[in-house]
């Protein structure tokens, strides 16, 4: 494999890792696939003020607290099912920098076994070449759902 072959499947690979440890909630092993100085922003778009809100935006130690306090609220039992489709993988800074653009869809089954799609949009993540491989400078989380019937606290 070429080097630009191996840097494409490596961020495949990260971009899907990402989306099993949320679905199986091994939380420190998604916060591990983030840079120390990464950040996680979750945003939408509204129609009806014609501007993009954010909804979160967290450093990776804010991010990573977040998680750990999870299990201490109450929260929605259902499982939840990311599906990650990675479109575009744009190298710049001679290669140690790589802009992302994937779509997801997570689908949520609830305790009873029925299964509805819970949100829908695209993950804009910078990444940062490391010694330790690729990691997440920043994930940006665009969010085509903005009417959530059951909250989640965890990250989409």
């Amino acid at each position: 494999m070429t080097g630009a072959t191996e840097d494409r499947e490596g961020i495949r690979t990260l971009t899907s890792r990402s989306a099993r440890f949320l679905n199986e909630g091994r939380f420190a092993d998604f916060i591990a696939l983030f840079a120390e100085d990464g950040h996680y922003i979750l945003e939408a778009e509204s129609a009806e003020i014609g501007k993009r809100m954010t909804w979160l935006d967290l450093s990776c130690a804010e991010l990573d607290a977040l998680l750990e306090e999870s299990p201490q609220h109450v929260h929605d039992l259902a499982g939840r099912k990311h599906m990650v489709t990675v479109e575009e993988i744009d190298f710049s800074d001679g290669g140690d920098r790589a802009d992302v653009l994937s779509g997801f869809a997570v689908f949520r089954t609830d305790i009873d076994g029925r299964t509805e799609v819970y949100a829908v949009g695209n993950y804009a993540d910078t990444l940062r070449r490391t010694d330790d491989g690729w990691r997440i400078a920043t994930r940006r989380v665009i969010v085509e759902t903005r009417m959530f019937r059951t909250p989640t606290p965890t990250p989409l």
